[in-house]
């Protein structure tokens, strides 16, 4: 009965927000036609051909059970600061090399593979799907605020309160993580072995060459659903930015809130001091926009994951990268 009324629930969310988006684009075609420019001109010049390549491998790595050779040079590292396990490792190098939704895929990926607990990738998902380093290092220290000296210390900062909230969450879940603990240690032996035997019926050229195939169609098929949650979000918060009020510090903050390449835009074209341009985007990127949760969702629909979940610690995230970010200004002294 719960499960069916949650259905039904969904349903009117959906179909509400779907009649609310024609409204937009019957509004306002202009300010649409724009956004959807935007947002298809940012798929396609950055987020194709810079995430397309790690998914393929990343597919190869995880189908061919390869994550162990991959993650053994981290995992004595990561497992005594991160408390991760060996494939966990894995999950963690690649999400904070490339960014999201390539670490959420991933965590998804090894958990319908059984190869981490539902647990574990629920704690993944806290640090390890952010911001791409390149949009961070690239787009938002060096092209919006003009600070290319300072763009490994905001990656830095970013990294640092998505590890602190990865922290937050095993403090509140210390039960589940303490039988995560345990369950690890108890089925490495198991994986191990299932990898061997996987890896040796993946040796025949003709399986091999379906793997490479199938990784990337799987990828293509990733981005091309990201592509279209990009499009939509740049839509909406371009259409709310038209009606906005000009130079209004709410309006950009729920702009970025909506779509983050358009909101650090604007705020970084806006008339407010360096400082406070500097909070509220890297804020706003910590957070990811509400964009960077659909294009999550979509990639985690089948392995059980909690999305809830994950945009709770999100705004945690966002929370404690703004109080980080504060005190490092003040320390400073922009």
């Amino acid at each position: 009965m719960k499960s069916s009324k949650k259905v039904l629930n969904t349903h009117m969310i959906l179909c509400l927000c779907t009649i609310t988006l024609l409204l937009v684009l019957l509004i306002s075609p202009k300010a649409s036609l724009q956004g959807a420019e935007l947002g298809l001109l940012l798929w396609f010049n950055v987020i194709f051909p810079t995430l397309l390549p790690f998914i393929i491998v990343s597919n190869l790595i995880i189908n061919l059970h390869l994550t162990n050779a991959v993650s053994t040079l981290f995992y004595p590292f990561l497992h005594r600061i991160l408390h991760v396990s060996r494939q966990g490792s894995y999950v963690t190098v690649l999400g904070l090399l490339t960014g999201l939704p390539v670490g959420a895929k991933a965590c998804s990926d090894l958990v319908k593979e059984n190869m981490i607990s539902k647990a574990e990738g629920q704690y993944l998902l806290t640090f390890c799907n952010n911001a791409s380093p390149m949009f961070i290092l690239s787009y938002v220290s060096i092209t919006t605020l003009g600070l290319p000296g300072k763009r490994y210390i905001f990656l830095l900062l970013i990294y640092l309160s998505a590890i602190l909230t990865g922290f937050i969450y095993r403090f509140i879940h210390k039960k589940q993580m303490t039988t995560f603990a345990v369950s690890t240690k108890s089925e490495m032996v198991t994986q191990l072995s299932t990898q061997v035997e996987t890896s040796t019926k993946h040796s025949q050229p003709s399986a091999r060459f379906v793997m490479v195939d199938t990784a990337i169609i799987s990828g293509f098929d990733v981005l091309v659903k990201v592509g279209g949650y990009i499009i939509l979000f740049s839509i909406i918060s371009n259409v709310f930015l038209s009606i906005a009020p000009a130079n209004n510090l709410l309006s950009y903050v729920i702009v970025g809130s909506i779509e983050l390449t358009n909101g650090v835009n604007t705020i970084g074209g806006s008339l407010f001091p360096l400082t406070i341009k500097i909070a509220l985007i890297l804020s706003l990127t910590a957070f990811g926009g509400l964009s960077s949760v659909a294009q999550t969702k979509s990639v985690i629909d089948e392995s059980g994951l909690s999305i809830k979940q994950y945009l709770l610690y999100k705004i945690i995230n966002a929370g404690i990268s703004f109080v980080i970010i504060t005190v490092y200004l003040q320390l400073c002294k922009f």
